[in-house]
C-alpha cells in the first residue's frame, strides 16, 4: 500500500501529518498534530479508490459513531470525522474518509513482542485487568458493545504501563460480501473464537480473544500455530506459570461457550484471586436464582414445588399415616380396659403425639408451599428475608459480624449476633451440588473483602 499522504501535509487546512502509524486492511493511521489545538492526534483514513466495497466504509463510519458515544479514560476520546474529495492527478480523482482520535503515546503489544518484550505473570495479569476493567465498561452498555477484534495489535501499553483499547470497526460481526452474498468474518484468525466464526457473538467471544492475546503474550506465538488438545489451546507445557492463573487462562480460551468464563466482571474477580476459582458451576435444573457483581451478591430460594421436594413431602405423609394407624390400634384396645384414668391418660399421650406430628407435618408443607429465602451481601451490609406463611423474618447488619457454618462440606446455616439463620430444612430439598455451590459462591464472595478473616468460617461441632 502506498502512503496516501507525506511528512508535513496538512489536511483539511488543520491537521499536520508527521508519520505514518499503521497500515492494514483498507486503512492507514497517521500520527497528526492538530493545529488549532496543538494536541497531537491519531488520524484514520480510507480512500474510496482503494476499497473493495462500501462496507469497508461502513466500518469506519460504524467505528467513529461508536466512540462518540464512548467515555472511558482508556479508550481513545473521539474528536472528528469527516470526508475530503482529492484531486490525484488531473485525470484521477479519490473521495477519502477520515477519523480522529486522541493519540495514545506507546507501543501495540505486537509491535511491543516483536521489539523482544518478555514480560512477566504479574505485568501478564496487569494488562488483562486493565483490558477486562474496559471491557465491563462497554458490555454493560444499553445495547452492549462487543469489540469482536481484541487482539495484540489493538491493545495500545504506554511507557508507566497503563494500556488502551483501539480500533473499535468491528462491532458488527458479520456482514455480506457485496459480490456473492458470501459472509465475510470481521476478526482476526487464532483470536476468534467458534461461535465467531458461525457468525453469533457474545460478550464472552471478548474474553476469548483477550485470553488468546495474554497466551500470545506469554508464548510470543499466535494462538493458531499452538499445539491443541480437544480444541483447547495447549500452552501449560511451555509457560512457567502458577497453577491458579493457568487454569484462569484456560477458562478465558475455552473454545465451548459454555465452559467459558461468563462475563468480564466475573473474569476479573477470578484473576483477582485464582485460587478462588470456582470449581463448581452452577447445578443444571436449579430453581436457585444467584446473581453476582463486584460489589453484591443475591441469592434467591424460592419455595420448592419441583418434584424433589413433592416426593419427599409424599414420603413424609405415607410415614405419618403408617404411624397413625400403628398407634391408634393399641389405643382401641386401651379404651376398653376397665381403668378409666389409665386409658384417658394413654390416649391423652397418644392424641398428643399424633397431634405433634401433624403439627411437623404442618410446618413441613408450610415450608414446602410458601418458604422464599433471599440473602444479600455487600461491602459494608447484609440482608436475609425468610418469607413463609405466618411467619417472616427480616435481619440486617455487616457481613464483617456474619459466620458461616460449615458442616464440612457445604453450609446449612449462618450465624450473625447468636441468631441462627437456617438454610435448613430448605436443604433437605436442595441436591448436594446446589449445597455445595451455595457454600462455595458465599465463602469465596466474602473473601475478597479486607475484613474478612478465617473467623468468619465457623466448623460447626456436633
Amino acid at each position: 500500500m502506498k502512503p496516501l499522504h507525506g511528512q508535513g501535509e496538512i489536511i483539511a487546512g488543520r491537521y499536520q501529518i508527521v508519520t505514518l502509524l499503521d497500515q492494514g486492511g483498507m486503512a492507514r493511521t497517521y500520527a497528526a498534530v492538530d493545529l488549532r489545538t496543538h494536541q497531537r492526534v491519531a488520524l484514520k483514513v480510507v480512500s474510496l479508490q482503494e476499497a473493495q466495497n462500501w462496507k469497508i466504509l461502513e466500518r469506519l463510519e460504524l467505528e467513529a459513531q461508536v466512540l462518540a458515544n464512548l467515555n472511558h479514560p482508556f479508550i481513545p476520546n473521539y474528536l472528528d470525522y469527516f470526508q475530503l474529495d482529492i484531486e490525484v492527478n488531473a485525470a484521477k480523482s479519490d473521495c477519502r474518509f477520515y477519523l480522529v482520535q486522541e493519540l495514545v503515546e506507546g507501543e501495540s503489544l505486537a509491535a511491543l513482542v516483536k521489539q523482544g518484550w518478555h514480560t512477566t505473570e504479574a505485568e501478564v495479569k496487569d494488562i488483562a485487568m486493565q483490558v477486562l476493567e474496559i471491557l465491563t465498561y462497554i458490555h454493560q452498555l444499553n445495547p452492549p458493545i462487543i469489540h469482536r477484534d481484541i487482539k495484540p495489535q489493538n491493545i495500545i501499553r504506554r511507557a508507566d504501563g497503563k494500556v488502551y483499547l483501539v480500533d473499535f470497526g468491528a462491532v458488527q460481526a458479520v456482514y455480506n460480501q457485496t459480490m456473492g452474498g458470501s459472509k465475510t468474518l470481521v476478526g482476526t484468525f487464532g483470536y476468534m473464537p467458534v461461535e465467531q466464526f458461525q457468525g453469533q457473538v457474545h460478550c464472552a467471544s471478548d474474553l476469548y480473544s483477550l485470553g488468546c492475546t495474554l497466551i500470545f503474550l506469554l508464548t510470543h506465538r499466535s494462538p493458531a500455530d499452538l499445539p491443541q488438545k480437544q480444541m483447547k489451546i495447549d500452552f501449560r507445557q511451555r509457560l512457567n506459570i502458577s497453577d491458579g492463573f493457568a487454569t484462569w487462562l484456560e477458562r478465558m480460551s475455552e473454545p465451548m461457550l459454555e465452559k467459558r468464563l461468563p462475563s468480564a466482571i466475573e473474569a476479573l474477580q477470578q484473576l483477582e484471586q485464582p485460587d478462588l476459582a470456582p470449581t463448581i458451576c452452577k447445578p443444571k435444573g436449579t430453581h436457585i436464582k444467584l446473581t453476582k457483581t463486584a460489589q453484591k451478591i443475591t441469592i434467591k430460594i424460592p419455595h420448592y414445588h419441583h418434584k424433589r421436594a413433592l416426593k419427599i413431602f409424599a414420603k413424609n405423609c405415607t410415614i405419618l399415616l403408617l404411624m397413625i394407624v400403628v398407634i391408634t390400634l393399641p389405643l382401641a384396645v386401651v379404651i376398653t380396659l376397665p381403668l378409666a384414668f389409665v386409658s384417658f391418660s394413654f390416649a391423652l399421650i397418644i392424641g398428643f403425639i399424633v397431634f405433634g406430628l401433624l403439627f411437623i407435618q404442618f410446618r413441613e408443607l408450610r415450608i414446602l408451599l410458601t418458604r422464599k429465602f433471599q440473602l444479600e451481601i455487600e461491602a459494608d451490609v447484609f440482608q436475609i428475608d425468610i418469607k413463609e406463611f405466618l411467619n417472616n423474618r427480616h435481619i440486617q447488619g455487616h457481613p464483617q459480624d456474619l459466620q458461616v457454618i460449615d458442616y464440612g462440606d457445604y453450609v446449612c446455616s449462618l450465624h450473625y449476633e447468636r441468631q441462627r439463620v437456617e438454610i435448613e430444612p430448605m436443604s433437605n430439598y436442595l441436591t448436594e451440588v446446589e449445597k455445595q455451590w451455595i457454600h462455595q459462591e458465599i465463602i469465596n464472595f466474602m473473601k475478597k473483602w479486607d475484613w474478612f478473616s478465617q473467623e468468619n468460617i465457623v466448623e460447626w461441632q456436633p
